[in-house]
């Protein structure tokens, strides 16, 4: 372990400093280090109840401090601000953290104060069968018997009950409480969705019952039992006939039930109301890298969010896996517009699961009654026709539904199965884009580029085919085959005693983790006898959605020898975040930001930062969509070694892209 960078005598200084604020309690002083947490310090209090430290020999917090009170000093200490204090408080104790740093250390005190409490009523507690919540007046959970944790997790300082109650019954639970409070009286409350900290939802009958002190209530027990229905036994009076399990929030049958009243009052108003289809993007891929236990409370904090949103003008209903719909009763176009938008927006903002930020995007399809229909099905179909549609125009979009609708969803399916004969009928084609070397002024690389031409549907561009041919798993199956025609022309090259150029491939997220990449890619530089420098690998940041298995796969490629290059750099999320740690040869500015770099300051700044970047790191960088002489004046001035644009050739088939810049030998 590193050694503390203060001496003894600075030691004690922040020792005395707080021991003359805090002398009635258990005082500790906590180090961190390393990830690990060390005691410095302990007060003689605290060395009677804890056990003798021999100082300077130091100890680790979770073995000196017992596991309940270190448990919630721990979770503190994540949370405390610099210079900043914390408390927390149970049945048992009074905690206190605050937080020191100085130089590159960084010092906790800590105080325990224990509550003088009756060892019966706490053993009463904790041999309860039921759960048992203790809550203060704000809903804070101060204890939580052994029952209550093992069932639902009410582990950790400073939790609030709205945490695990459903958003759908938090009303009632907070009415509970203050008429505990108002009345002085024990109150019933049944069926009423509590969710466990996995996400699920258990159906519970809630008791209070007020702790009077000084004639005031100052704590309230909530008794909770189990009465969630067996699959069995269930019956259309359960609280699950209308609820979504995992969720709370309501369900499909709830929304048949609920939508005559709907249409009894759009009439009676003359007012319209808005059904909007909600589906969370690329949420398999989410499920897959992740498991489904993230992906539950992913769903659960977007139906929050959602509701949030809604919650005055219209109700939210899940009826399957990320599909949710949220009905908006007697609205205006221009609501349901900022409705849709603010929703899409707040899904953009990441979702923390266990400390760790997980991005996804929803896209919307909306219908109204009674103008795009006179049923719930009927809407609900329309609606997920303009949602699919949403989706085929790029996602992270609202769409509202029109009758051209279903004739480009068939076409969709109509070019998908067309695209799926394109290899076996030679449609496919590899155009190549050459890349400059901008020192030299000589093409040292290219890019290959597919290309889709079609009987039906003439040539279709890749901001067409590619997103269908993902959607529909095509991609590995027409990659492979842009991997083998890229070896092919390299070894085309290597027989005319061209043996200098690199080809770069575009690999999909979704061909990048197909297990037999490697291997397939060994096949052909075996079957063509290329050298493996010479093809390279463009991977879009979307690839790098797992830590772990990223490096892992990345690993694998470069023990091979090729070269790897990030595509799109600086349009994702954790750029900066994986770039030092992976084995990266090139990264790749987006022409985004190079395209207008000569009028915009903000983007010649960006491409300025990324080259730097780049250089500092090792990396080479090419710049993309370079157009103008004065893209190459700025590239040069900051030493970009490569650029690719229309300005120097845009993408051809081979042959004729050979008739215009011949390669040399």
């Amino acid at each position: 372990m590193k050694k503390t960078t203060l001496d003894q005598k600075s030691l004690q200084y922040i020792v005395n400093q707080y021991s003359s604020i805090e002398q009635s309690g258990l005082s500790v002083l906590i180090r961190k280090s390393n990830e690990q947490y060390s005691i410095m310090y302990a007060n003689d209090m605290a060395q009677n109840d804890f056990g003798v430290l021999h100082f300077p020999k130091t100890e680790l917090a979770h073995r000196y401090l017992p596991s309940v009170i270190w448990q919630h000093l721990k979770t503190m200490i994540l949370t405390v601000c610099a210079n900043e204090t914390a408390t927390f408080e149970n049945l048992e104790h009074l905690l206190t953290v605050t937080e020191e740093t100085v130089f590159e250390d960084q010092f906790y005190y800590c105080t325990i104060h224990k509550h003088p409490q009756d060892p019966a009523f706490l053993e009463l507690l904790e041999q309860n069968f039921d759960p048992i919540l203790v809550v203060d007046k704000e809903g804070n959970i101060l204890h939580s018997n052994a029952v209550a944790n093992g069932k639902f997790g009410f582990v950790g300082a400073n939790l609030q009950i709205d945490k695990y109650v459903s958003l759908f019954a938090r009303e009632e639970i907070q009415k509970l409480i203050d008429e505990t409070i108002s009345s002085q009286k024990s109150i019933e409350l049944a069926d009423i969705g509590l969710k466990t900290i996995e996400g699920k939802s258990v159906i519970v009958f809630i008791r209070s019952i007020p702790m009077l002190t000084e004639q005031k209530v100052s704590k309230i027990l909530l008794i909770l039992r189990d009465i969630t229905p067996s699959p069995e036994c269930e019956s259309d009076t359960s609280y699950f006939t209308y609820h979504d399990q995992l969720t709370g929030s309501w369900n499909r049958k709830a929304l048949s039930v609920h939508f005559k009243e709907i249409i009894k009052d759009s009439m009676r108003t003359n007012q319209k109301s808005a059904i909007l289809s909600i589906d969370l993007d690329r949420f398999k891929r989410v499920n897959k890298t992740y498991g489904t236990a993230a992906g539950d409370m992913i769903i659960n904090a977007a139906i929050e969010r959602v509701s949030q949103i809604t919650k005055s003008i219209g109700s939210i209903y899940r009826l399957n896996g990320d599909n949710f719909v949220a009905v908006l009763q007697n609205v205006q176009k221009e609501q349901v517009q900022q409705v849709a938008a603010d929703i899409i927006y707040s899904m953009k903002k990441p979702f923390l699961i266990e400390d760790s930020e997980l991005a996804t995007t929803a896209s919307i399809g909306i219908t109204y009654f009674p103008d795009d229909g006179a049923s719930i099905d009927e809407l609900l179909q329309k609606a997920n026709q303009a949602l699919l549609y949403a989706k085929e125009k790029g996602r992270s979009s609202y769409r509202f539904y029109q009758s051209k609708m279903k004739n480009q969803l068939e076409n969709t399916a109509l070019m998908e199965a067309h695209l799926r004969r394109a290899i076996e009928k030679n449609e496919l084609m590899v155009y190549y884009q050459p890349q400059i070397d901008l020192e030299t002024e000589t093409i040292t690389s290219f890019e290959a580029l597919l290309r889709w031409q079609n009987p039906k549907f003439g040539f279709v561009s890749p901001g067409v085919f590619i997103p269908l041919a993902e959607e529909s798993e095509l991609i590995i199956d027409i990659g492979n085959w842009v991997l083998e025609e890229a070896c092919k022309q390299l070894y085309e090259w290597k027989v005319q005693g061209i043996s200098n150029i690199r080809i770069a491939v575009n690999i999909s997220p979704k061909q990048f983790r197909e297990d037999q990449l490697a291997s397939k890619i060994l096949y052909f530089l075996e079957k063509y006898e290329i050298e493996p420098s010479l093809l390279e690998l463009e991977i879009t940041e979307s690839s790098m959605t797992d830590a772990e298995d990223t490096m892992k796969i990345l690993k694998q490629l470069k023990s091979m020898g090729l070269i790897i290059s990030v595509d799109d750099f600086g349009t994702g999320y954790s750029s900066l975040s994986y770039i030092k740690r992976y084995p990266i040869d090139i990264i790749k500015i987006d022409q985004s930001f190079i395209r207008d770099m000569d009028t915009d300051e903000k983007d010649k700044a960006i491409a300025q930062t990324i080259i730097h970047l780049a250089h500092n790191l090792g990396l080479d960088v090419i710049a993309e969509g370079v157009e103008k002489e004065e893209h190459v004046g700025f590239l040069k001035k900051q030493q970009c070694k490569k650029a690719q644009g229309f300005l120097f050739s845009k993408p051809l088939p081979i042959y004729e892209l050979m008739k215009e810049i011949p390669l040399k030998k």
